[in-house]
């Protein structure tokens, strides 16, 4: 294998001048520049990333860890981290970790993370973890929380107003009509889904509807369960007329148990929910949703933590960065049917 001292003999230069150029760390001059480039490519030159991290007593690794790589909303988050990692930082790379919501694995990842030295971790946390999380921040590490806020650590956070997002919600299907709403929360330990469902309880208080026990329904984060949670709701003696559902999964899962009953969608009953996924312009009704901007929230993560690593801006408290969300109206919360509806009537007032 080559060495720096090969390469620095081929292109004429110190040992000195072709580490700046790997580094970027000191202006060269160009010419100087390409003969190096030239060596480096020649000799096929790869650096020693081990030495060179010992030597800036950084490993050029971050940590990335979501709680359910099944999860779009997750999977963009991740792309937009991709995004950054990639386009801005040179050599910086970054370990991917699955929680699948379990709290255990989550524990067991932060400590392979922590024993690979890492520089800096983009976390969605499962819960539980509080202790560890706070011992990693106390030895100086950088961590950013994504989607949900991490109680009594001290990160940043990058979040949306979920409790405006659950109250904006529940608030479209009652002004199209709808009164009897249930909600269909997944069964997260996750402040965001506590607080949807604050916001869509808020909504149908302020409207002078009754929220009943029962009315809030909890399912496992899945589509499986979600329709058969749904299941349960429709079969009942006086069934809902429209379902909030707190993250893609539930939406899914509603939408296969309305098929499954032989029910239409939005004419017997109603559904909307949090989270966009690539696949709802292939959905009969389309999906009336609130938007998450997921890959623009990871993006911002990975900017803000490779800022904390390589102090390119001096921040000095915790940044809580809350970003917007969308409402998406479309056909299966009922909006185009009471659009319809009104035209019709108002046509034969004409006639």
């Amino acid at each position: 294998m080559a060495t720096i001292r090969d390469v620095a003999k081929a292109a004429g230069a110190s040992t000195a001048t072709v580490s700046h150029v790997l580094n970027g760390s000191r202006f060269v001059k160009p010419e100087m520049r390409e003969r190096v480039e030239k060596a480096i490519s020649d000799l096929n030159y790869r650096p020693h990333e081990v030495a060179r991290s010992l030597r800036r007593s950084r490993t050029g690794t971050i940590g990335v860890m979501i709680s359910d790589i099944s999860n779009p909303f997750f999977a963009e988050l991740v792309l937009g981290v991709e995004d950054v990692i990639h386009r801005d930082a040179g050599r910086y790379n970054f370990i991917l970790c699955n929680t699948e919501e379990n709290f255990e694995r989550e524990k067991m990842y932060l400590d392979v993370l922590w024993r690979k030295r890492v520089d800096g971790l983009i976390l969605a946390p499962a819960g539980g973890n509080v202790e560890p999380i706070r011992r990693l921040v106390a030895e100086g590490l950088p961590v950013i929380c994504v989607d949900r806020r991490l109680q009594g650590v001290e990160t940043d956070t990058i979040v949306v107003d979920n409790r405006l997002a659950g109250r904006v919600l529940a608030q479209h299907l009652i002004s199209v009509g709808r009164r009897r709403i249930v909600a269909l929360r997944a069964r997260l330990s996750a402040d965001s889904i506590d607080e949807r469902i604050d916001g869509y309880q808020e909504a149908l208080l302020a409207a002078g509807l009754t929220v009943r026990a029962g009315d809030v329904a909890v399912s496992d984060s899945n589509v499986d369960a979600a329709a058969a949670s749904v299941e349960r709701l429709l079969l009942r003696r006086s069934p809902p007329d429209a379902i909030f559902c707190t993250n893609n999964f539930m939406t899914l899962g509603a939408m296969r148990a309305i098929a499954e009953l032989g029910l239409r969608c939005p004419e017997d009953i109603a559904v909307a929910g949090v989270d966009d996924f690539p696949w709802t312009a292939g959905f009969r009704p389309r999906l009336t949703v609130v938007a998450q901007p997921a890959r623009e929230m990871g993006r911002e993560a990975a900017k803000l933590l490779l800022d904390r690593i390589l102090k390119r801006r001096e921040i000095s408290e915790p940044l809580h960065i809350v970003m917007p969300t969308e409402l998406h109206v479309r056909e299966s919360s009922g909006a185009t049917l009471r659009r319809a509806a009104h035209a019709e009537r108002a046509n034969a007032r004409k006639d």
